[in-house]
C-alpha cells in the first residue's frame, strides 16, 4: 500500500510555482528521504500532506485518505515534527506530554519514560526555557507518543548533539520495524544515505531523481579544505569545482579520482587538511546546477 501518493500536484504562491506536477510515491513501512536545496518545494509538499496548504492541481493521498476531506483522520495517525519546533512556550515539558496524551486520548507512561531516557529530556523546564536542540527533542517525543502509523520529519536532527542523534536514528529504525512509515526531509546528505531506504531528490518543484539510497552514496563530491602557502596546479586534475582561496586557506569541491588528488597534494607543503562529505546544499549548488 502507498502511504503517500502525489500525482501531478502543482502549487503556486502568486506567480511563483512551488510545485510543478510533482509525482511522488512512498510505500507503507519504508523510510523515505526527501531532499533538495532551499526553495525546492520540500516544506510545501509536507504542508500539503497535512492540509496546512491547499494544492492547486493534482491528487494527494495520505494513508489512503485525502488531506482536504479527511484531515482529521490523517492527523489521528500521523506524527509530525516541523523544522521550527514551535509548541506552547509557557507549558512545562511534563504538561506538554500530558496535553498530547489528552489530545489523542491515550495513556502512555511507559512510552514517555522510554522517550525521556532515549532523548535525554528534562521534564521540569518550560518549553520557552529550552535550547533549540532540546525543543526539537520534545517535538520528536510528542510526535512519537501516540505510536503513529506515519511519521513526517522536517529536519529532525537539527540542533541535536551526536549522541542524541544516533539515539534518534535507532529509535526511528525500531519504529520502522513496528510498521511505521517515515517521511524524512533533511539537508544532511550522509544522514539521509545511511538512514533512508529510498531517496527522492526535488528541485524547482519537480522530482528529478528517485532511487534506493545505495545509488546516492556516490554522488561524487567531497569538500576539501586545506592550508598552504603553495600554489596548486589543477590543470591536469579533473573534478574540481567551487574553488576558493583566501590567503593560505583553500576550499574546493572534488569529484575525481582520490589517487590523482593525492598526487597533486603530495607536491605541496600543507599545514592542515580536511576532506569530508559536504552538506547537501553545497552538493546541489555545484552538482545539480
Amino acid at each position: 500500500m502507498e502511504a503517500i501518493r502525489l500525482k501531478d500536484v502543482s502549487k503556486s504562491y502568486g506567480k511563483i510555482l512551488a510545485l510543478n506536477k510533482l509525482n511522488l510515491s512512498v510505500q507503507e513501512g519504508e523510510i523515505y528521504g526527501f531532499i533538495g536545496p532551499n526553495g525546492a518545494g520540500k516544506s510545501t509538499t509536507i504542508r500539503l500532506l497535512l492540509n496546512y496548504l491547499k494544492h492547486d492541481k493534482g491528487e494527494i493521498k495520505v494513508m489512503g485518505f485525502s488531506p482536504e476531506t479527511d484531515e482529521v483522520k490523517i492527523k489521528q495517525i500521523t506524527g509530525y515534527v516541523s523544522a521550527e519546533s514551535f509548541m506552547y512556550s509557557d507549558m512545562k515539558v511534563a504538561d506538554l506530554f500530558a496535553f498530547t496524551e489528552n489530545f489523542y486520548k491515550i495513556k502512555s507512561n511507559d512510552r514517555i519514560k522510554k522517550l525521556v531516557d532515549i532523548l535525554d529530556i528534562d521534564m521540569n523546564k518550560k518549553f520557552e526555557q529550552l535550547s533549540f536542540g532540546n525543543r526539537k527533542k520534545i517535538s520528536i517525543a510528542c510526535a512519537l507518543l501516540q505510536s503513529p502509523k506515519l511519521l513526517i520529519l522536517d529536519e529532525p536532527s537539527n540542533g541535536l548533539d551526536p549522541v542524541i542523534r544516533n539515539n534518534l536514528y535507532d529509535l526511528l529504525k525500531e519504529e520502522q520495524k513496528n510498521g511505521v512509515t517515515i517521511f524524512f526531509s533533511s539537508h544532511v546528505l550522509h544522514e539521509v544515505q545511511k538512514f533512508c531506504s529510498r531517496i527522492g531528490l526535488i528541485k524547482d518543484g519537480v522530482l528529478i531523481k528517485e532511487a534506493p539510497s545505495s545509488e546516492f552514496t556516490n554522488l561524487g563530491y567531497r569538500l576539501v579544505r586545506l592550508e598552504t602557502k603553495d600554489d596548486i596546479n589543477f590543470a591536469e586534475l579533473k573534478g574540481v569545482a567551487a574553488y576558493d582561496r583566501q590567503g593560505q586557506h583553500i576550499q574546493f569541491m572534488y569529484s575525481g579520482s582520490p589517487n590523482e588528488l593525492l598526487q597533486v597534494l603530495n607536491q605541496l607543503n600543507i599545514n592542515s587538511i580536511h576532506i569530508e562529505e559536504p552538506e547537501l546544499e553545497s552538493v546541489f549548488m555545484h552538482y545539480f546546477k
